[in-house]
């Protein structure tokens, strides 16, 4: 048995069998929403994306040619990635807003087709982005804490299998939505065609708001972990200067401090830049996981929209900065930055 699910912009929404979801009303002046997809979902999405792909771009090589010698450039490797194809899919997402689509002859109904293909998948990747941000943290508390056996505690390898452990994990973690929906070719006599067409199974309701809760915990714990290392290494940096200028160390003791510490703070301001713009999408989420009415099938289909279209881009922004938190805080990048980047002004003559 199978529920299906019509979703659409200017009528209303219905469940066609079982399940009864009242219609929407609009809570906007008439238009409002059109001007938010036009402005928001494909202006702003759309240079965002494409920013954010090319700025990771460059981080992954970098990284990359950095080494994995360093646990830290392995983390900040991964993160890179999982940015990268966030954005990539963000960037999928905002073309299919294009007004194009309502010209366009095909079978099938392009805000159903992209839940499944580019929706889910999009999330999943910017919450491996929050556990691997979240790990980083922890890695640096670890190298405040104990800074003689951080190396021996999180190796290169271990760095590694956790991050490959924390992609299975989130996998695991929206796999329910690929278990109580699908698509499913069906017969549509007004346009005399077969529809690809997106379907709710039995007992999707209760799947769907447990992987709501899954989803809503996860990115509640991330958000407050890395809150709260970000909280501990800014203390400890307090800390330790002043520790730093009442002691008098050998030379080589005081370079590996001042090291220790620039990494430390540039992972300290890219948990600021997190946190600033995750805020907004745990604001989302508590709306969506206390009020089931705010959601793109509910009585306030209006209000997920606008909320999404003001938490989005702050997601966006978020994996597309941190190039220039590694430009002004990492001098290694800075370095082979301009060795593979940089073209000197001679050459550019040529």
């Amino acid at each position: 048995m199978v529920n299906e699910l019509n979703l659409t912009t200017n009528s209303s929404v219905t469940w066609h069998t079982g399940v009864n979801v009242s219609t929407y009303r609009s809570y906007f002046p008439p238009g409002s929403i059109e001007i938010l997809t036009l402005v928001d979902f494909v202006v702003i999405y759309t240079v965002i994306s494409v920013f954010g792909i090319v700025a990771n771009v460059v981080n992954i090589v970098v990284f990359f040619k950095m080494g994995p010698q360093d646990s830290v450039n392995i983390s900040l490797l991964g993160l890179s990635i999982s940015d990268f194809c966030f954005l990539l899919l963000t960037l999928f997402l905002s073309i299919c807003y294009y007004p194009f689509w309502q010209y366009a002859d095909q079978s099938f109904n392009i805000v159903e087709m992209k839940m499944l293909t580019l929706g889910w998948p999009q999330f999943y990747f910017k919450r491996v982005g929050n556990w691997i941000t979240a790990f980083i943290m922890l890695e640096r508390c670890i190298c405040i804490a104990l800074p003689l056996k951080v190396k021996d505690i999180i190796t290169p390898r271990r760095t590694v299998a956790i991050l490959v452990l924390i992609h299975v994990v989130m996998a695991l973690a929206i796999s329910p939505a690929y278990v109580s929906t699908s698509y499913q070719a069906q017969w549509d006599s007004k346009k005399n065609r077969t529809m690809i067409v997106f379907v709710y199974h039995e007992n999707s309701a209760q799947i769907d708001a447990i992987s709501s809760a899954i989803s809503f915990t996860l990115t509640i714990i991330t958000f407050a972990w890395v809150f709260i290392c970000t909280l501990i290494l800014v203390v400890s940096l307090r800390i330790k200067g002043k520790w730093r200028k009442e002691m008098a160390g050998q030379d080589k003791s005081k370079k590996v401090t001042s090291r220790d510490q620039k990494v430390i703070k540039m992972v300290t301001l890219l948990s600021v830049v997190f946190i600033i713009s995750f805020t907004p999408d745990v604001i989302v989420l508590l709306f969506m996981t206390f009020d089931y009415r705010v959601s793109v099938y509910g009585d306030y289909f209006d209000l997920f929209l606008t909320l999404n279209g003001i938490s989005e881009p702050f997601l966006a922004i978020s994996a597309s900065v941190n190039i220039f938190v590694y430009l002004t805080m990492s001098s290694k990048y800075r370095e082979i930055y301009t060795r593979c980047f940089y073209v000197p002004r001679s050459c550019q003559k040529k």
